[in-house]
């Protein structure tokens, strides 16, 4: 997914910023940045975590600033241990954990979910795994030492 850069990466404003985020409009198709295998699919909100479960979730609604959360996420591991997370999905992601993926494949929807002003892809990469706030690296210039522009 191709769109204009909003919030960016630990600025002054956010310094626990830990991804970009991708203005786009509701619905807008998600696809994962390149192939690997789905490790994380979660509802986030106000500080806890749901793993899917079939019926409602506190992701179902758009969220709004100070609520806390990715809303509904998916995250992916890459070859070399390489982690990409997609939050504030419109709901829950179009992948599950174990499923491979690849490159450009659907993952989700852009949505508003968790803590969100509106509807974006926050949009996060990790070098190491499991994807944690040390190993959260600027997604811009990682990519595009990648050769995938943002």
């Amino acid at each position: 997914m191709v769109g204009e850069a909003g919030s960016g990466f630990r600025t002054g404003d956010r310094p626990g910023h830990d991804g970009v985020d991708i203005m786009a409009a509701r619905g807008t198709v998600v696809r994962a940045a390149a192939g690997g295998v789905v490790v994380r699919v979660r509802c986030n909100v106000g500080g806890d975590s749901w793993e899917p479960t079939g019926g409602p979730m506190p992701c179902d609604s758009d969220g709004y600033p100070g609520l806390g959360g990715c809303g509904w996420y998916a995250e992916i591991r890459h070859p070399g241990d390489v982690v990409t997370r997609y939050c504030h999905l419109i709901r829950q992601p179009a992948v599950t954990v174990g499923e491979p993926v690849t490159a450009g494949q659907p993952i989700g929807y852009v949505g508003s979910s968790g803590n969100s002003s509106g509807p974006h892809l926050h949009y996060e990469a990790h070098e190491g795994y499991p994807a944690t706030e040390d190993n959260a690296v600027d997604p811009i210039p990682f990519m595009r030492r990648k050769g995938v522009p943002l």
